[in-house]
């Protein structure tokens, strides 16, 4: 650096400096041709040389020089002053401080005092370069997979951003085998995304799944995928029945499906058909409930061992061919609700169809008789039977029960029988056989009770 370039050491006093030694901010008084305008700050404070009010260069008096290196005026940046030099001295950067001091207006001086001039300087970042350690390449897929396993799956997706191997890992089927996506909203094609994860357990109860649930440029999309989902619940859900018809075309390997209070039809029923190894089926509630789609669905579900078609207000052909057609491998069956339509002889061909029976709902069928008792009494293996609001029925002939040697539960809820009769109907059954111990019918059903965490006992969350 030049001897000429570089700026004396004042007079740090700023009390005793004469006030023509400061400088000033930009006074509009001086004539444009006399300035020299230069900026030591970001905010643009103008140094002038004012040669008249007696401040300009002056030549050096001291004999160690500064380096280029410990300046703090950086000829790089020259709206900004540079104090993060690495060779720069408590004692030199003391004196270049009391350049400042010297040669700005008294207020400006008074702002650096309390602090407030670092807002000012330019602060340069020294980064000392280590040898840093990712541990996680010293990892193998398997152990990285089981520590993504404990996280949510709403923040698999902030973990694939962190570098190509997470993205990878987090696309692992392993990860997606259990859904609950209960209660949620999923736009249009986010169902389609879902099956492409590959997901085995889905829950989608009360969930409201707009249309077009599979669009172009996911896995799901393509004609030759084939979903692994194999337990999936859609109990009070808003679909549409188009949007079933796409989702039972790409699933053929369903278990257990749960439509309760849904709205289907025969093309729902039809393509639900093609899943010829589901064996329970909820489809409590549901309308749209007709003979052609049932003919479909008993003709090739041949498996099938729980049915819950409660309250579904079938017509009489529709009760009449499901008790003819049933699978013989039924073992659990919720035929309430069926008012007027279900009669003795619709029983009898039900008891010939399902002799495995272990469990029976017949409540609110209201015109069956002792008939009907007579028939159930041929179920040797059934444990279950709910005739709550059979009013028909005498109590006498619900007595005719005790000949059934594994019985263990009876409901008769509906305030039909009197206590008296009740006391009589358990003295005959014995105290083995316990009255109305349940009040809703657990058939089929993928959640009974307050647990929401799994569906039919099977665990939806990691």
């Amino acid at each position: 650096m030049a001897q000429q370039d570089v700026l004396q050491q004042l007079d740090v006093n700023v009390d005793h400096s004469p006030v023509r030694k400061r400088a000033r901010f930009d006074d509009p008084s001086l004539d444009e041709n006399k300035r020299s305008v230069w900026s030591l700050t970001n905010r643009d404070v103008i140094l002038d040389e004012v040669y008249d009010h007696g401040i300009g260069r002056l030549d050096c008096d001291f004999d160690d020089l500064p380096l280029e290196g410990d300046t703090i005026f950086n000829g790089h940046q020259p709206k900004g002053v540079d104090v993060s030099c690495a060779s720069m001295t408590p004692d030199t950067r003391g004196k270049h401080v009391a350049v400042l001091g010297s040669t700005l207006p008294k207020d400006a001086y008074d702002k650096f005092s309390v602090g407030e001039w670092s807002d000012l300087l330019v602060t340069k970042t020294v980064v000392q370069t280590t040898d840093k350690i990712n541990y996680f390449d010293l990892l193998s897929d398997e152990v990285i997979l089981q520590v993504f396993r404990w996280l949510p799956k709403s923040n698999l997706k902030d973990v694939a951003l962190c570098c190509k191997r997470f993205y990878r890992l987090s696309e692992d089927e392993s990860l997606w085998t259990r859904m609950d996506l209960a209660g949620k909203h999923l736009k249009s094609g986010q169902l389609g995304i879902v099956l492409s994860k590959q997901v085995v357990v889905l829950r989608l109860a009360r969930s409201e799944i707009m249309d077009v649930t599979i669009q172009p440029g996911c896995q799901a999309f393509e004609a030759d995928f084939q979903s692994r989902l194999l337990y999936l619940d859609l109990s009070m859900a808003c679909i549409a029945s188009d949007s079933l018809v796409v989702l039972f075309n790409k699933c053929r390997r369903l278990k257990k499906l749960s439509l309760e209070n849904v709205r289907v039809n025969d093309s729902v029923l039809l393509a639900l058909s093609a899943n010829k190894d589901i064996e329970v089926i909820n489809f409590a509630m549901c309308s749209g409930i007709r003979v052609d789609g049932l003919e479909h669905l008993l003709s090739n579900c041949k498996q099938i061992t729980e049915l819950n078609i409660a309250w579904t207000y079938l017509s009489s052909n529709s009760i009449k061919y499901i008790c003819e057609n049933l699978s013989p491998t039924m073992d659990r069956l919720n035929f309430s609700g069926c008012r007027k339509l279900m009669t003795d002889r619709y029983v009898a061909s039900l008891v010939s169809s399902c002799p495995k029976l272990r469990e029976l709902d017949l409540s609110d069928c209201t015109v069956i008789t002792g008939e009907s008792i007579k028939q159930i009494t041929m179920l040797n293996k059934l444990t279950f039977v709910a005739l709550s609001r059979c009013y028909f029925i005498p109590y006498k002939a619900i007595s005719m029960l005790k000949k059934l040697p594994n019985l263990l539960y009876l409901d008769i809820h509906g305030g039909y029988i009197e206590a008296t009769e009740l006391k009589e109907i358990q003295k005959d059954l014995g105290n083995s056989v316990q009255i109305n111990q349940f009040k809703f019918s657990s058939i089929a059903r993928p959640t009974v009770g307050v647990h929401r965490s799994s569906i039919w006992n099977m665990r939806v969350r990691e």
